[in-house]
């Protein structure tokens, strides 16, 4: 039998319930967005799919959480035509041409129009107003002592929250407190500190903006209802999200473009830094297989690096050629609900 390109990977509880009854979409309280910039096309097929059909019957509450583009993709999850505002947002990425250099001037242009032809105000009010999909965007922001936007103040801030990482986890916080933007009498389900904001729609595309505001490589955003402070890309704290979770019941959707799990940023030179077992009892991972992933052109999914190593048609059929390829993962998840609700292709899911 010929192996799955797609991964269902499941925490303990999760896996339990998976092998005796099923993957059930009433059964998802909440999605999680990973940071990841490009990768994400990897996973746009998917998105659209877990839209348009697996969750398309689910009523249930959802809580939608996600940092830097995660936090766009999770947005989406909160509208009545996901599907279309996914192909726009995939084609826009697809076919925007840059400009080099690079400069943070270079990368507005691209957020500008994103927000422009896919947050749009109808957009953002239906976001706003979901009934059963609540949207949870996460950024971080300066300490008074570091509040400074130049290039120095920004490295000083990097390297004491790297410095301290390596001694705690908890290190990056005392740096860059965490600042979760979400709907009015919404609590947050990290169970870590954090700032809470009501997002609105004077702050909705600042939130968005501020969420993937990478430090030296763009410009900080100033927040509306948060602390007058410059406010910096989420991935910072929550990079891929390592938990813990408030979520007593049900389980954790996070369709991911790897099984590999940072916590946050600094925790990319530290192999030991991985998620505890029982924060991720509930949490469900969807992820393209190791052999899927080979097959790809280069042998990896997309990433901002494509942008600068590439020329603009080189890298815009690169990644015309993943997208297209990742239809596959959507037919054999797919085949996997049909065939017995994803018993037999489920894996546990266990950090050593």
């Amino acid at each position: 039998m010929e192996r799955s390109s797609l991964r269902l990977l499941a925490g303990s509880q999760a896996f339990r319930e998976i092998r005796e009854r099923g993957l059930s979409p009433t059964r998802v309280r909440a999605i999680i967005g990973a940071s990841g910039g490009p990768k994400w096309l990897v996973l746009s097929r998917l998105d659209q799919y877990l839209n348009e059909h697996f969750l398309s019957g689910a009523p249930q509450s959802i809580t939608l959480l996600g940092s830097s583009v995660g936090a766009w993709r999770m947005a989406l999850y909160a509208t009545k035509n996901a599907h279309e505002r996914f192909r726009k947002l995939e084609a826009i990425n697809l076919d925007h041409f840059y400009q080099p250099p690079i400069t943070s001037d270079e990368i507005n242009i691209f957020i500008d129009r994103v927000l422009g032809e896919v947050f749009t105000e109808s957009c953002r009010d239906q976001i706003l107003n979901s009934p059963n999909r609540h949207l949870q965007v996460i950024s971080v922001r300066n300490r008074r002592a570091l509040n400074g936007r130049s290039a120095a103040s920004q490295l000083l801030s990097l390297s004491l929250a790297a410095a301290g990482n390596l001694l705690s986890s908890s290190a990056t916080r005392l740096v860059y407190p965490r600042v979760v933007v979400s709907q009015s009498g919404r609590t947050s389900i990290i169970g870590l500190p954090g700032e809470n904001v009501t997002l609105d729609q004077e702050n909705f595309p600042q939130a968005l903006i501020a969420s993937g505001a990478i430090p030296i490589v763009m410009s900080p955003v100033e927040l509306p209802g948060s602390k007058a402070r410059w406010h910096w890309d989420g991935a910072l704290a929550d990079y891929h999200f390592g938990g813990p979770f408030n979520v007593p019941d049900g389980l954790i959707l996070y369709p991911h473009f790897s099984s590999k799990v940072v916590p946050g940023w600094f925790d990319k030179p530290l192999p030991w830094r991985k998620p505890k077992n029982h924060d991720y009892s509930r949490v469900v991972m969807l992820v393209p297989s190791s052999e899927f992933i080979a097959r790809l052109p280069f042998g990896k999914v997309p990433d901002r690096h494509d942008i600068t190593r590439l020329s603009n048609e080189e890298r815009k059929c690169y990644w015309r050629m993943v997208v297209e390829a990742t239809n596959h993962l959507v037919e054999d998840f797919h085949t996997a609900l049909e065939l017995d609700e994803g018993r037999s292709l489920v894996e546990p899911l266990q950090y050593k």
